[in-house]
């Protein structure tokens, strides 16, 4: 809270410091289009439909068309990005470069370059509190090394930037999401031995002036037809530019300390990207991000990759690859992902980058509509995560461990509370050992209907409780045979299905705390026995408590060793007797029996 009031006694003094600049009085034109248009190998003629005709007064202006650049295999070509310079009856038009395909209705997008005119407007901006004025429109934004070249090299740069932001106390201000669009370069080419697209908005440290920088009521596109494709892997190809475009991004912090302590994005739209939407290539840890009331959708990674502390609050994420990744092993302060609604997505949040040498501040998921297809919260490692009020649906688990460790951490202290699923296939997983193990978790009050498995695993897990919980709909409540570590600890506040162990031939049968402490039991033959497993002790959670119902035609004796073969068995009588086992001191004995159940 302490936070909050400070940033908002800072806005209050930054009002009074403030001065307005318009980004069409240093040259910018809203007028960038989409159309088609059909091109011929080697020409630098290409022509456009009458009702998408052109006229003198887009000479100089850029042209993207994407698939007509150079060729790179037989059928797969580079984009081109080319100037206008002449317009022949509106629909012959005359590039700066000629075409390497022969296409007709070539997606192609023109306008105005706009990168040097917001660059001067950004630069011209001054004191502490600086609104750069967007008007209505669509500004092309393609970074300036992207129309010239320039050799990129193994490592991942230099990335061509549309626009660098060296300073803060600037407030891009639009007039609205659905009217003032920012279009950035989807067009890739090789530069060097890589394909690029470029990146809108760089924030590059040291930030010489570090007073608040602000996005508001505005779209920023990446300029693609599509964003979210079936290929997700990176870097992007060289063959068709298809794939994860780690250089194609919205905004981005790289650089060294200091950068933007502060950070808003308010009623903005990002759609249309190949790379990160919104993310940090640096390690610095004093920054907060605001994000609310945005949308995020069409992309072909995740929409936030920052690594400050931060506020995601009333937004939607829909067609990505996944709405967060989040390395929280450099954030100095609490924060929170809530209000908001993620849908039609391959994975809803990733959490990772815990650190064993920096205190981790607790991060809040609460209040959040989740509907990815894969996973909805994978944890790798996290620390001091509350998962609280959600309403999960779909997802082939919930929430738990996995591939993708980042850190250096476990995975522990962690609350998941208050919590719906709804054909979920299991609710909490742990998969991942070693460093990624998961430990101090608690499971309570959660509800979830239809799915397989509410608690699953078969990675390290270390005092994992789950208390008042319900699972309807669902085949088993806890498995945990393939478990590392220690079994899950059921209390009997939850209502789960019973573990059932059906024998219809007469043999011997286990009895295992693996599968929680509601178990079954049925048999036909008289010659059926069954045995309670000790030969795990440090898999048993103290405290651990079995209920085992007896059902079927014939009686039964129960064993409460696997281990100790001299202590008498319990008489299990047919058709509903019940029987509580504890596990103390290492072994199990029996604290209750009702043989009328």
């Amino acid at each position: 809270m302490k936070f909050f009031t400070a940033i908002n006694i800072l806005a209050s003094t930054l009002a009074v410091q403030s001065a307005t600049l318009n980004v069409t009085d240093f040259g910018a034109r809203g007028d960038a289009i989409s159309i088609t248009a059909n091109t011929v190998t080697g020409s630098s003629v290409v022509t456009v439909q009458t009702s998408n005709a052109l006229s003198g007064a887009d000479i100089g202006k850029l042209m993207l068309l994407f698939g007509a650049g150079p060729a790179t295999t037989p059928t797969n070509h580079q984009d081109l990005i080319a100037s206008i310079e002449q317009v022949n009856n509106g629909t012959n038009i005359t590039l700066s470069l000629p075409t390497g395909a022969t296409s007709n209705d070539v997606y192609c997008t023109y306008g105005t370059q706009n990168a040097e005119a917001f660059q001067r407007c950004a630069d011209a901006a001054t004191g502490t509190n600086t609104i750069i004025k967007i008007p209505a429109g669509n500004y092309l934004l393609v970074p300036p090394l992207q129309v010239t070249g320039f050799e990129m090299k193994s490592g991942g740069g230099p990335v061509a930037a549309a626009v660098v932001l060296r300073k803060g106390g600037i407030r891009f201000l639009g007039e609205g999401m659905a009217n003032t669009i920012l279009t950035g370069c989807g067009a890739w080419k090789l530069q060097g031995k890589f394909a690029h697209r470029g990146q809108l908005f760089v924030c590059q440290g040291p930030v010489t002036n570090n007073y608040p920088l602000m996005f508001e009521d505005l779209t920023m596109d990446g300029g693609m037809l599509i964003g979210n494709t079936s290929n997700h892997g990176f870097p992007a190809s060289v063959r068709d530019g298809s794939g994860w475009d780690e250089t194609h991004d919205a905004v981005v912090d790289r650089g060294t300390p200091p950068l933007h302590a502060f950070k808003a994005f308010r009623n903005c739209r990002f759609v249309h990207w190949r790379g990160e939407m919104l993310k940090s290539n640096s390690s610095w840890t004093n920054g907060f991000i605001e994000v609310t009331h945005c949308v995020f959708e069409d992309g072909d990674a995740s929409a936030f990759n920052f690594t400050f502390a931060h506020v995601i609050s009333g937004c939607t994420f829909s067609n990505l690859d996944m709405a967060m990744e989040f390395y929280e092993g450099y954030m100095n302060g609490p924060s929170m992902f809530e209000n908001s609604k993620v849908r039609d997505v391959r994975a809803d949040l990733v959490i990772v980058g815990a650190l064993t040498n920096h205190v981790t501040p607790a991060y809040s998921i609460r209040n959040n509509k989740l509907e990815s297809k894969d996973f909805g919260i994978l944890l790798g490692p996290a620390r001091n995560v509350v998962i609280s009020s959600n309403r999960f649906s779909g997802q082939g688990f919930a929430i738990g461990t996995g591939a993708g460790y980042q850190g250096k951490d476990c995975n522990g202290n962690i609350i998941i509370e208050d919590n719906l699923f709804t054909n979920v296939g299991t609710v909490f997983l742990v998969q991942a050992n070693g460093v990624d193990r998961m430990e101090n978790v608690v499971v309570r009050n959660n509800a979830a209907f239809k799915g397989q498995v509410f608690a699953d695993g078969w990675g390290w897990s270390t005092n994992i409780s789950f208390v008042d919980n319900i699972a309807s709909g669902f085949t088993t409540g806890l498995r945990g045979m393939r478990l590392q570590g220690q079994w899950y600890l059921d209390d009997f506040s939850n209502q789960f299905p019973p573990h059932v162990i059906s024998d219809s031939v007469g043999t011997s049968n286990t009895i295992t705390y693996a599968f929680g402490r509601f178990q079954q039991t049925s048999t036909s033959k008289t010659n059926s026995t069954f045995w309670i497993d000790d030969s795990k002790p440090e898999k048993i959670p103290t405290s651990a408590i079995l209920e085992i119902t007896h059902k079927g035609k014939c009686a039964a004796p129960l064993y409460l060793s696997t281990t100790r073969f001299g202590v008498a068995p319990v008489t299990m009588s047919q058709d509903g007797c019940t029987i509580q086992c504890a596990w103390t001191n290492g072994v199990w004995s029996v604290v209750s029996s009702n043989p009328n159940r």
